[in-house]
């Protein structure tokens, strides 16, 4: 249960990232970088819809992948977001030495 817990969680960071980053179309790299983690965290309500989904007569392996996925994302969200700047300077670091490196 557990790898498809991370599998799902990897897929909902990733795709909630890029939405943001193409939402913040325009803006620098750190600024959408950071507008696109801003949305991986699941909201409260979220929580709710989990804990419901426990207490609920549904199958317990479900409820356990639905209270995971939030929980995973509500604790890599935030962490993503503060650490956002350092990695679109990382990234941009390595578009420049990957372009240095073409030009040789």
């Amino acid at each position: 249960m557990l790898v498809p817990a991370i599998g799902l969680i990897a897929i909902s960071c990733v795709a909630k990232t890029a939405i943001g980053w193409i939402a913040s179309a325009g803006l620098d790299i750190e600024a959408r970088l950071r507008a696109g983690t801003a949305l991986t965290a699941h909201g409260e309500f979220s929580i709710v819809i989990a804990g419901l989904a426990v207490s609920s007569n549904l199958d317990p392996e479900l409820a356990a992948l639905a209270a995971t996925l939030v929980l995973g994302t509500a604790l890599i969200g935030p962490l993503a977001t503060h650490f956002a700047d350092d990695l679109a300077r990382l990234l941009a670091r390595g578009a420049t030495t990957a372009v240095s490196d073409a030009e040789c």
